[in-house]
């Protein structure tokens, strides 16, 4: 197979998982596929792993068809797709499609490999209803493949089978105390669910050349832990729930919650719009993880830490208006910091800034600090924005949030986009379904929760 998945089994796959809601119409609502049970054939020593639910089934199935159904010519794309699939597949109806893949499609990556431009170690994994039909997916095509466990497993080589098959001597990720603390209550009816090992991560980042080092995520001044993730379909959209959990025997930082204020501040109608609190101790920490042996700061760590220690938000407006509003003590204090941060930057950018209300603000458009010292509407009385955040059911206080109206971002960022002025984004009645994406993040125990929901009206 080249390229991870061969070309065959790509143009198969990836169209019928596309086509899987116009399956569930079909089909009716029926069982859903065990995502995740292939966990016995995976080495819990595995970089990643990812179940897809091939079933086609019930709710969540018939969830994403609803979804899909709200989008213009929705239902006449994804029986197109579905036929294309079936006829890849040489196969005659959809029902046969079905069985070929089986109700789950699991993707098994075992490490990153030391020449960076070269695939990934990868190994499919499913249990088709009717194996030569699977068979027939891979037909004249240079793949190895062969029963591992009770499913059938396929990879680009043999030689990646047989790592595959030497890495299950050792435990599986059924067995793993981290993949069950990074999954732990993870939807288990969910259209896929995902796993990076952090371990596994960091140590293979650790053995590739110099200057492409580990790179942590989920936990500043922490060793790089695991994440779990599901991705759900809805009634009124799609949820993505996901877990980041410290490595064995580091500590997390406490990321405090916090309800924001400056919702009642930044003006209406922004396309985009980020909360967050106490940056200024997130860099303490991130300095300490540093160490002594770090590169000195070049500026003063414990006055910029107690500059940034309210609530910071980024907001984008149409335009683009960039501004970022910040809630301080000392608004001289806050204006000469800035001055020195420019300086630092080897000159004056091209900003305005200033300070007033217990706030510092910086932007691009002179009229967008106009407007905060105006009277103008605030983002808190901005329908979308209300409407997005109660959809989503984002509770009050989070470690952080996000907001994008999509309908408002897709024509702005493809305006800024080389040819310019939007040509070639989606037709406004594409655009139009589409409600407004959130993100937040909340503490869970000793791991940090964190969630994304797309609205589709």
């Amino acid at each position: 197979m080249s390229n991870v998945m061969s070309m065959r089994f790509r143009r198969v796959l990836i169209p019928a998982l596309l086509a899987a809601a116009l399956l569930a119409l079909l089909a009716g609502c029926g069982s859903t596929g065990q995502v995740g049970s292939a966990t016995s054939a995976v080495p819990a020593s595995a970089l990643a792993y990812v179940s897809v639910d091939t079933s086609f089934e019930g709710d969540q199935w018939q969830a994403v068809s609803g979804l899909l159904a709200r989008f213009p010519n929705g239902e006449g794309l994804l029986e197109e797709l579905l036929e294309r699939a079936t006829a890849e597949a040489g196969l005659e109806s959809d029902a046969d499609l079905r069985a070929a893949l089986g109700p789950e499609v699991a993707l098994v990556v075992l490490d990153v490999p030391t020449d960076l431009e070269a695939d990934p170690p990868l190994v499919v994994l499913t249990k088709p209803e009717d194996e030569d039909a699977f068979a027939g997916l891979l037909e004249g095509e240079d793949a190895a493949r062969a029963e591992v466990e009770g499913w059938q497993a396929v990879a680009k080589t043999e030689a990646d089978l047989e790592r595959y098959r030497e890495a299950l001597e050792g435990p599986s990720l059924d067995e793993s105390e981290e993949f069950a603390e990074a999954m732990d209550d993870l939807p288990a009816d969910a259209l896929a669910r995902v796993y990076v090992n952090g371990g596994a991560l960091a140590e293979a980042f650790s053995e590739l050349p110099t200057g492409a080092g580990p790179i942590p995520f989920g936990f500043a001044g922490a060793e790089t832990g695991s994440l779990g993730a599901a991705l759900v379909a809805e009634e009124d959209g799609v949820r993505v729930e996901g877990r980041a959990v410290a490595a064995d025997g580091s500590e997390s930082p406490e990321l405090g919650t916090f309800e924001s204020e400056l919702v009642e501040e930044v003006p209406a109608s922004a396309v985009a719009f980020l909360a967050f609190n106490d940056l200024g101790a997130a860099l303490e920490q991130y300095a300490d993880a540093l160490g002594a042996g770090g590169a000195p700061l070049p500026f003063d760590l414990d006055e910029t830490a107690e500059l940034l220690s309210g609530e910071i938000a980024l907001s984008v407006r149409p335009g683009p208006a960039v501004t970022l509003v910040a809630q301080v003590e000392d608004e001289a204090a806050a204006l000469a910091a800035v001055e020195s941060l420019l300086g630092l930057a080897g000159g004056r950018a091209p900003v305005v800034y200033d300070a007033f209300d217990g706030l510092l603000a910086v932007s691009n458009s002179q009229a967008e600090l106009d407007v905060l010292r105006g009277d103008a509407p605030r983002l808190d009385q901005d329908d979308r924005f209300e409407a997005a955040l109660e959809a989503a059911g984002m509770p009050d206080e989070t470690s952080g949030f996000g907001y994008v109206d999509l309908r408002a971002a897709v024509p702005l960022v493809a305006g800024l986009a080389p040819g310019g002025e939007g040509g070639g984004y989606l037709p406004e009645d594409y655009l139009e379904p589409l409600g407004g994406l959130v993100f937040w993040g909340e503490a869970s125990g000793d791991a940090q929760r964190f969630s994304l929901f797309l609205a589709v009206d």
